[in-house]
């Protein structure tokens, strides 16, 4: 069974669990949910903003159905497209998920260290805070 979309649940979700990893160095694993957390966020507010979902899975359209390194820059367009730029100056400059890939899932862990995940960590939390002054917002 494949469950419909809720990217803001799944936005919090992989969050902390991610929090959880990280607290227990397990880098690998939490690097790879640090990634789908601000995916999942990016995509919260991009649907909050008109981002077409297909009513039957909740799926969106598919030049958006992209894992955070590639959609990050789709993002900024869109969002400054939908005047969601109020959103763009919460977020890190230049492409901070640029060295991750959810094919490092298949990576040894000993390539993971605290220093590599801490840029994708702090990304992740500029998203958070970018999907919290969306709530507040009342846009979600």
């Amino acid at each position: 069974m494949t469950y419909p979309a809720d990217f803001t649940d799944a936005h919090r979700r992989h969050w902390k669990d991610a929090e959880l990893l990280f607290a227990k160095n397990r880098w690998a694993n939490a690097d790879q949910l640090y990634g789908f957390s601000a995916e999942c966020g990016l995509k919260t507010v991009m649907k909050a903003l008109g981002m077409w979902i297909d009513p039957g899975t909740g799926s969106p359209k598919k030049k958006y159905r992209q894992h955070v390194q590639d959609l990050w820059p789709v993002f900024a367009g869109f969002a400054q497209g939908r005047k969601g730029g109020r959103y763009l100056h919460l977020l890190p400059g230049g492409s901070p998920f640029a060295s991750w890939s959810h094919h490092d899932r298949y990576g040894h862990h000993g390539n993971f260290s605290k220093q590599s995940v801490a840029p994708h960590r702090k990304a992740a939390w500029e998203i958070r805070r970018m999907v919290r002054r969306a709530i507040q917002d009342g846009l979600l």
